[in-house]
């Protein structure tokens, strides 16, 4: 089983410090951990839930998103890993006998993501969130700088308050259920809850709801528990940014939508939940305006667009019509395509540039042409430019939003986002198309190989196209499972896209 598989793998990584060995036993385990995602995945969807071990580990339609999700992004981030951290020992940033730490930190990171959309448990998924704090506490610190122990601690204490939070509305929901179904761990069990939810008492519902989305949406990033995530970005390895933001914060995103879910079914319907998500939702994108046209860093500057994107998915899962869902569900996708993608380039030119100083970094087309193509198609596609994906899932919620009669907060939306692209054509083109410091020109050039790294905006472009009807379908049963909430997948609900 893939929980295992990466756990294993992050055990096997300790055997040597060699380059080799150690690409060997990633390789290995990337593809067996693909297969068995890919075979889990597409039993999901084509024959409904699925479960293993007496239904300890079980996946619908919404785990299966996420899994397929994390199983790309890793294996991504983990082989551009090879490059990336050989070249951080060559410069001398860190000793060779540190990387099979690196990588056991990194699986460990994986096999506890896993473990978080596997479990349909409550309890058992607030540990697996409590398991990815402590995982890539450690990655965020590697380098052992004076900002990189800093950026940790204030991960590990941020992160750690909020999540006490979840703690605590996950108790209150123990102390809801246990009432009907007895005090057993059975009494979290996600299936055992969605068939009680009606008989829940609404009073304790509502604030364990209250605390749990406080305390998962420290860890998504939500406006104001943000503030580890720019330092915890700016500080890490950059593949490790490219976990975080493409994965993680996914992950706590998840956490929250199994409790939407279930708040859903009880008396409280689906207001409750979904205007938290709505306000968390806005108030993050609409801080995030500032932020992000007043950033010097790089790399920080992409940590505070994730936190915009988290906004603009929680809009669409708030609203709860199929058609802002679907295009929350898409955008889930193609938001973690893109940033994985953004934080290996800016990585690749920051090894280049020796920096993460917006400023600094000018005429990386002319003098980088293919990192620049890739930063281009970047731009476009973490701003929702048309054709890219993110344009048809950000339109789709847009549509959402006055479809469900929220006028206001459609024009809000539309002017942050507005504001933002502009922000962002400001920082790239003068990244993309200023003059070059003279210290670079020397280093003008680069290979092919590089080519690869834009692999995943190509995908985005592709989706923005041309949807697959399986994956269509997939979203659709996600759809149905948000919010029919009960049965198999719930209701069947129709959905009409706009684009």
């Amino acid at each position: 089983m893939f929980v295992l598989v990466a756990f294993m793998a992050a055990l096997c990584m300790l055997i040597s410090s060699s380059n080799r060995v150690l690409r060997l036993c990633n390789s290995l385990a990337l593809i067996a951990l693909l297969g068995l995602v890919g075979e889990m995945v597409l039993r999901v969807f084509s024959q409904g839930p699925q479960s293993l071990w007496g239904g300890f580990f079980s996946w619908d339609a919404l785990s299966a998103l996420l899994l397929g999700v994390i199983a790309v992004i890793a294996a991504y981030v983990i082989v551009y890993s090879f490059s990336y951290m050989e070249k951080e020992v060559e410069e001398g940033k860190i000793p060779q006998s540190r990387l099979p730490w690196y990588y056991f930190w990194i699986w460990m990171f994986i096999a506890t993501m896993l473990w978080v959309v596997s479990t349909p448990n409550l309890g058992l998924l607030w540990v697996g969130i409590e398991g990815t704090t402590l995982a890539t506490a450690l990655l965020v610190g590697f380098y052992r700088e004076k900002a990189a122990v800093e950026a940790a601690w204030k991960y590990i204490v941020l992160c750690t308050v909020g999540i006490s939070f979840a703690l605590l509305g996950t108790m209150i929901l123990y102390a809801a259920s246990g009432r009907i179904n007895g005090y057993s761990l059975a009494a979290l069990d996600w299936r055992c809850l969605v068939g009680m939810a009606s008989q829940l008492d609404p009073a304790l519902v509502k604030l364990g709801c209250v605390f749990a989305f406080i305390g998962y949406g420290a860890k998504v990033g939500f406006v104001p528990m943000h503030p580890w995530l720019p330092d915890a970005h700016s500080q890490a390895p950059s593949p490790v940014s490219a976990l975080l933001s493409g994965v993680l914060l996914n992950c706590a995103l998840y956490a929250i939508l199994r409790w939407h879910i279930l708040v859903r079914q009880t008396s409280l319907g689906p207001g409750f939940s979904g205007k938290l998500l709505l306000v968390f939702g806005l108030i993050s994108l609409g801080a995030m305006v500032a932020f992000i046209l007043l950033q010097k860093d790089i790399k920080r500057l992409l940590a505070y667009s994730s936190v915009e994107h988290m906004g603009i998915i929680a809009l669409g899962f708030g609203l709860d019509t199929p058609l802002a869902v679907w295009g929350a569900s898409f955008h889930l996708i193609l938001h973690a395509l893109t940033k994985a993608n953004l934080f290996v380039a800016v990585g690749h030119l920051v090894q280049m540039t020796g920096t993460r100083q917006i400023p600094k970094i000018r005429g990386v087309m002319s003098l980088w042409p293919y990192t620049g193509g890739t930063l281009l198609m970047g731009l476009l596609a973490i701003t929702g430019t048309p054709p890219f994906g993110t344009f048809r899932s950000e339109i789709n919620i847009m549509a959402g939003l006055f479809q469900n009669n929220h006028p206001i907060l459609g024009f809000l939306t539309a002017l942050f986002l507005s504001v933002i692209f502009a922000g962002f054509l400001y920082h790239f083109l003068g990244m993309l198309f200023g003059t070059p410091g003279e210290r670079h020109l020397e280093d003008k050039g680069e290979g092919k190989e590089v080519l690869w790294l834009a692999v995943p905006m190509v995908l985005v472009l592709i989706l923005g196209v041309f949807v697959p009807e399986s994956l269509d379908q997939a979203l659709g049963q996600v759809v149905e499972l948000i919010l029919g909430g009960g049965g198999e997948y719930g209701e069947f609900i129709e959905i009409t896209r706009v684009f």
